[in-house]
Formats: C-alpha cells, sequence, structure tokens
C-alpha cells in the first residue's frame, strides 16, 4: 500500500508541474526555466515519429553528453545483434540532445519527458518499444512503473548511486521500490549494487557490470585536433576539461603562476556547458590573457601568440582527443560540489589526471586512478598551481603518472560483454517486441 501511495502523491506533484509547462508552453512569451519544462511534454517531432513508426524502439535514455558518450558502443553493438530496430536516444540537457542528433547509432532524439503520466502515457502509446535503457543515476518512477505495465523490460546500465544520494533519497525508499520491481540494474561497482538494492531494487535483478566509461572507444581524432596538435606542438600544455562556474578562475589562477615561469604555456580551456563560453571568454580577457576558440584556430581564421595563450574549447566534441595534446589535465566539476566528470579520457590518453576533492559520482574511476599513483587531489588554485609546475618541469613524472592512469582505467575493461550478456539474458534472443497498449 506504501508503494502505491508514495508514488501516486509523487504522480500527482509531476502532474501539476506537467499541466503548468503545458499551459506554459502555449505562450508566446515565458521565462526560459518554463519553456524548458515545456519542451518536455513528450511532443515528437513529425520527423521523429516517423522514423520510430518504422519498427521496433530501442530507447536509451542518458543525462547528457558523457554518458551518451559511454553508451554508444552499447548501442552500436545491439543494433548489430537486433537489426531492424530503431533507436530513440533521449536526455535532459540541450547540450546532450544536439549530440544525440549527430551520433549515427541514433535516429530520433527527443528531451526526455516530464515525469508525470499524461506526457509519459502520450509518449509509449506511439511507440513499439521493446525495451527502455538508462544510465546512471537516471530513475524516474512513473516511467519505469509505466514500462512495468506494459511489459517492455527496462535495464539501468552503468549504473551508480552514490552514498550521497542513498542517504537524501531514504525516505522515498517506497517509490523507488515500485520503480525499480522489474528492473534489470547493471552497476558500475559492488558499492552501487548494495546502495541500489538498499533503495528497493529486487537483489536477484542487481548484476555488478562495471563502468562503460571504461569500454568508450573515441575512435581517430577529427581534423580539428589533428590540426590543433600542430599548432601547439613543441610547447607545454594544460588542459582544463568540463569546467564549472567558480572552477575557471582558479584554473586561471594556477594557470597564471605557472606560465610565469613559462611564457609559452598553452591552456585548453573546455567549460562543461556550452552556454557559458561567452561568460568565460570574458573572464579570460578580463585577466589580459590572450585568448584564442579552437574553431576559429582550426579553420585560419585566428593564430596562436608565441607569449602564454588561451584556447577556449568552443565545438562540442574534440575533448576526449584535446586530452592526447596536454602534458597534464584537470578535470572539472571537482573544485566545486557537483560531484567530478569522466576522469576516463585523459587516463586513457595517459596523461597524468588532477582532480579536486568533490568526486562521488565518478568515484570508481577516480580511486583507481588515485590508488595506481596516476593522478592527485588538489583543493584550492594553489595547489594545483604547484602540481601544474611539478608536472611541467618534470616531464618524466608527468609520463609516469601518465602510464599508471592508462594502467588503472585498462583494468576496468569488459563492462561492455558484461553488459550485453545481461540485456541479451533479459530480452531473449530476437525478443518479440511489445506493442504498446493504453
Amino acid at each position: 500500500m506504501m508503494n502505491w501511495v508514495g508514488l501516486r502523491a509523487y504522480g500527482a506533484a509531476m502532474s501539476v508541474v506537467a499541466g503548468a509547462a503545458a499551459v506554459a508552453g502555449s505562450l508566446r512569451v515565458l521565462p526560459d526555466a518554463w519553456r524548458r519544462i515545456a519542451d518536455r511534454l513528450g511532443r515528437l517531432a513529425p520527423a521523429d515519429r516517423a522514423a520510430l513508426g518504422r519498427g521496433p524502439v530501442l530507447w536509451m535514455h542518458a543525462a547528457s553528453v558523457g554518458e551518451l558518450r559511454a553508451v554508444r558502443p552499447l548501442l552500436a553493438a545491439l543494433r548489430n545483434r537486433r537489426p531492424g530496430r530503431v533507436v530513440l536516444a533521449t536526455t535532459l540537457t540541450r547540450t546532450g540532445l544536439a549530440l544525440a542528433r549527430e551520433l549515427p547509432e541514433v535516429d530520433a532524439a527527443m528531451l526526455l519527458p516530464l515525469d508525470a503520466p499524461a506526457p509519459v502515457r502520450g509518449l509509449l502509446d506511439g511507440l513499439r518499444p521493446e525495451a527502455f535503457c538508462f544510465t546512471e543515476t537516471e530513475i524516474w518512477p512513473t516511467l519505469l512503473v509505466e514500462l512495468a505495465r506494459r511489459q517492455v523490460p527496462a535495464c539501468m546500465v552503468s549504473g551508480r548511486v552514490s552514498a550521497r544520494t542513498a542517504r537524501r533519497t531514504r525516505w522515498l525508499r517506497p517509490v523507488y521500490e515500485r520503480a525499480l520491481a522489474e528492473v534489470v540494474c547493471c552497476m558500475q561497482s559492488p558499492g552501487d549494487a548494495a546502495r541500489v538494492i538498499a533503495l528497493g531494487a529486487d537483489p536477484g535483478r542487481v548484476h555488478v557490470a562495471g563502468n562503460l566509461k571504461f569500454e568508450h572507444l573515441s575512435g581517430p581524432a577529427p581534423d580539428g585536433v589533428r590540426t590543433l596538435g600542430a599548432l601547439v606542438a613543441g610547447r607545454p600544455v594544460l588542459a582544463a576539461g568540463s569546467t564549472h562556474e567558480g572552477e575557471e578562475a582558479a584554473v586561471l589562477d594556477a594557470y597564471e603562476q605557472v606560465a610565469a615561469r613559462h611564457p609559452r604555456l598553452v591552456l585548453l580551456l573546455a567549460p562543461r556547458h556550452p552556454e557559458r563560453l561567452d561568460g568565460v571568454a570574458h573572464l579570460v580577457r578580463g585577466r589580459g590573457l590572450a585568448l584564442a576558440g579552437y574553431r576559429a584556430l582550426v579553420a585560419g581564421d585566428a593564430t596562436l601568440g608565441a607569449g602564454p595563450a588561451v584556447i577556449l574549447l568552443d565545438v562540442m566534441g574534440p575533448l576526449a582527443h584535446c586530452y592526447a595534446l596536454c602534458d597534464a589535465a584537470f578535470v572539472g566539476g571537482s573544485l566545486v560540489p557537483v560531484g567530478g566528470h569522466n576522469v576516463v579520457e585523459p587516463a586513457r590518453a595517459a596523461r597524468p589526471v588532477l582532480i579536486g576533492p568533490y568526486t562521488a559520482t565518478a568515484g570508481d574511476a577516480v580511486e583507481r586512478i588515485l590508488d595506481a599513483g596516476g593522478g592527485q587531489r588538489v583543493r584550492s588554485a594553489g595547489e594545483l598551481a604547484r602540481a601544474l609546475l611539478r608536472l611541467v618541469e618534470d616531464p618524466a613524472v608527468a609520463r609516469d603518472m601518465g602510464r599508471r592512469a592508462q594502467a588503472a582505467i585498462a583494468g576496468g575493461e569488459g563492462a561492455l560483454a558484461r553488459h550485453l550478456a545481461l540485456i541479451e539474458a533479459h530480452l531473449g534472443p530476437e525478443a518479440t517486441p511489445r506493442v504498446a497498449t493504453a
């Protein structure tokens, strides 16, 4: 009884939000926050709806860019094993949506509907879903219960539940227990498995499958990255990837300290959210630093001076390849309480990984790298400057740390094969797709 009471209360609250969003969406002028919500009413563009009508649908939900990149090998393998399927990708962010629309593994893409009965049912009524897969912590109770009601298999892939999330959501256990009752949970680590069971998942459906980010194959570097490599050849390069507000200032403080002793130093700065690019550029110029955009540099529309210079990565996608151009990498979302971002990409490039104190969402990979001696925690601009200076001035140390980081994440391979085996066992070979029923 408690399960249903909790779920109904949750659904009622989300229905109020969805109703308000529907009204707001009909207005010509409304705050951006409401417009973002109004865009999550489960309405497919005509071209996407036509594409999804061509066959049974494999639906993959990933929060944003990093998660989408991580599941690409899984999507490619599922498409290869189950020909004739149509792939729908959903995300929570517009940057993720833009990437999803560019991926060859994806046939249609949209923002995830609000987790309320009307948007969820409105979308599902028009699909023939064979399976729904969702990444990491994207547990949406209304959607999962509705999928179970329609007998559509659901799988959590590369699942993660941090200790902080587990503590904060304990009071919602009745809701999660109902939502996760039929979900196969492919978790990153034994700790994640224990925590998702504590949230209410069926222990018989919980498995440790590893982190798909260890398996992500980025392919050959784009032409632009190779052009940039030629422009910075022979110069020390530092990379700061996926930075958040408050981190760029600390990174620039550290960069200026190191550049005072190494005047040919280049900083490659990649903010996490593209909408912040203008603000970050203003911050860099306000310090009197030379600034060039990646897009203009590789197109030949800008030049890189001989002195200290900052390159702003203003194109989505090349960051994973750009790590190979640097001598050391700082990964953002970690000096501020976000939880950290993808440390696997610089480690795969055999580069030393510097990370702040807030790494709960990237925990397993971070601990592997730190335990292997492939990275270092820094807690301030001063600590970051000292770490960077040591790596720039002692290339042998940097190379050794990079090799250790690379070896640490190599030990996490095999996640793709484990995920595929669990998903195939759940779906069955060439399972007959369930036809959506209202």
